[in-house]
């Protein structure tokens, strides 16, 4: 769905819940907490089976913008909304359709007025107190007789991680959208005419990083004559990932120690260790003085204005500098896996994320119609129908289209495995073993080299060397750290942590300027565990151990 939603706190989704089941109990609204679960029509058929007469379902939704829709189509009459009736017997009506950015509070508002539509498109904290209170349809048997292979074989994908967060007691309370892992990878981007100009070669450990970026700070990779750019560039919100891998530091990831306790990586001494060496790095003038005070816009644009030549960003980087190599055809960017400063392994560090959650209120009389909705859009976008009908729902050339999907979900980790057939295709010129997606991929790469620079993005992105490339390399090198932590936030999580994120930010941020000694990051680690972070890490290890 690609919907947004903002964290709530515990608090507020405890008051809405409580508003919510009274108009439950005094018989108002349409949730039926408390009424037998109903159980799904016998002649419900198979995946995409029509029902005969059509069924109803009440939904919500975000907008998509205009570009999303077929001329004469709107967010309540498009195609996926018309298919859905004619094939699947259908009838999606939405209670509302706001501005995505409102999404998450007029869910709210939903929630507290006690009637709830049939299919619930909610966030993780939502979705955890919606279950709390029993008005959540179990989905298990449904999923089990109802979903197609496709859509099976989706959600399958990293071992089922995609589920475990919507499943209870080993029954599954919702369905998601789960793209995988790997896209969430970090890399690091060097400006490939910076190294060669400087006389270095591609880097083979984090000492080799450290000196192209001195190198990038003093040796004027330019050429302008003057000492006027910087080696790393970073923002006041310290995307520092990337550098802080180099000496096996994890931030914002729940690890295992040596005892098997699930710990948070931010407090360990490895991150320490890489703060001390950026602290070095900003004193030398290797990082721009004043990239406390500039957002992530800010340091793109100096970056695009040929100020720095390393940073540190996902395998999306491209679309970030596409603009230079349209201007100067000489300037060019590479990815490459994080570097190690020791004999071990560098390794990224993986977040689960979800695209999406969707559940089916209680009481509701077809929950398998949920799962034909997921079916049906895996069906026109991956399945045989979609070597027909792809483009008609994806809005032909603009691709948007799937947005419209009241659900959706999308292969997982599709991005590195169309990498993977386009490298095989670049080399050996079949393109018969291309999927629907790579051979767009393959097409937009072969109308760069033939001189097109408005593609370049797709080059490093889906190109021998390439961001899902090095995506690649951590894959099949068993160089991925995953985060321990894939279930919505603790209780005190919502309650601590916007409180330890600045604390963390606000420490570290002041230990590169060197406004603080870089043992002041002991009294950090004493003061997050004070101030939350032991609650939060018992309450983490509890959830998880619960949930083996």
């Amino acid at each position: 769905m690609g919907m947004s939603f903002k964290k709530i706190t515990m608090l507020s989704m405890s008051v809405v819940l409580t508003a919510a089941l009274a108009a439950c109990s005094s018989g108002s609204g349409s949730t039926e907490a408390e009424s037998t679960p109903a159980t799904p029509q016998q002649d419900a058929g198979g995946p995409l089976t029509k029902y005969d007469p059509p069924i109803k379902l009440r939904s919500t939704m975000n907008e998509t913008g205009k570009e999303t829709l077929a001329e004469g189509d709107t967010h309540t009459d498009n195609i996926w909304l018309r298919g859905y009736k004619d094939e699947l017997g259908i009838e999606v009506t939405y209670d509302w359709v706001v501005a995505d950015a409102n999404y998450n509070d007029k869910m709210n508002v939903t929630l507290a007025s006690g009637d709830l539509p049939d299919v619930l498109k909610v966030s993780a904290v939502q979705f955890e107190q919606l279950y709390e209170a029993g008005m959540l349809e179990d989905l298990t048997e449904v999923y089990d007789k109802y979903a197609s292979d496709l859509v099976k074989e989706f959600l399958s994908a990293e071992d089922g991680a995609g589920l475990k967060p919507v499943t209870k007691d080993g029954k599954i309370y919702a369905m998601v959208s789960f793209p995988g892992s790997l896209d969430s990878s970090d890399m690091i981007w060097i400006r490939q005419d910076w190294l060669k100009n400087v006389g270095l070669d591609a880097p083979q450990s984090m000492q080799d990083v450290i000196e192209i970026a001195e190198a990038f700070t003093f040796n004027d990779p330019d050429g302008n004559g003057k000492q006027d750019t910087f080696g790393i560039a970073l923002n006041k919100d310290l995307p520092i990932n990337g550098f802080l891998l180099g000496y096996h530091g994890y931030l914002e990831t729940w690890i295992k120690d040596e005892s098997g306790q699930v710990v948070n990586g931010t407090i360990q001494p490895e991150v320490k260790e890489g703060l001390q060496e950026l602290q070095r790095l900003y004193k030398d003038g290797v990082i721009d003085p004043e990239f406390g005070v500039k957002d992530f816009a800010k340091m793109m644009e100096d970056v695009n204005a040929g100020k720095s030549g390393m940073f540190f960003l996902p395998q999306w980087a491209p679309f970030q500098v596409s603009g230079m190599i349209k201007n100067d055809p000489n300037v060019d960017w590479l990815p490459y896996p994080v570097q190690s400063i020791d004999d071990q392994p560098a390794k990224t560090q993986n977040h689960l994320t979800l695209g999406g959650i969707f559940a089916v209120r209680k009481g509701y009389e077809h929950p398998e119609a949920l799962i034909k909705l997921l079916n049906f859009q895996a069906e026109k976008m991956f399945g045989e129908a979609a070597e027909t009908e792809r483009a008609d729902y994806l809005n032909g050339m603009t691709g948007l289209g799937f947005q419209n999907a009241t659900v959706s979900n999308l292969p997982a980790n599709k991005n590195v495995q169309a990498q993977d057939e386009v490298e095989k295709a670049l080399e050996s010129g079949d393109t018969s073993g291309l999927g629907l997606e790579a051979k767009l991929f393959y097409d937009d790469i072969m109308d760069y080299r033939s001189g097109n620079l408005d593609k370049w993005h797709m080059e490093r992105i889906f190109g021998p060397e390439s961001s899902q490339g090095v995506i690649k390399h951590y894959r099949d090198n068993d160089l991925i750290v995953m985060n321990e932590f894939i279930y919505a936030p603790t209780k005190t999580m919502n309650t601590k942590s916007a409180t330890l994120d600045k604390l963390r930010a606000e420490t570290f941020l002041k230990i590169i300027y060197g406004n603080l000694p870089i043992d002041e990051f002991d009294n950090f680690v004493a003061n997050w565990k004070k101030l939350g972070g032991d609650e939060i890490t018992k309450e983490v290890n509890e959830l998880i151990n619960a949930s083996k």
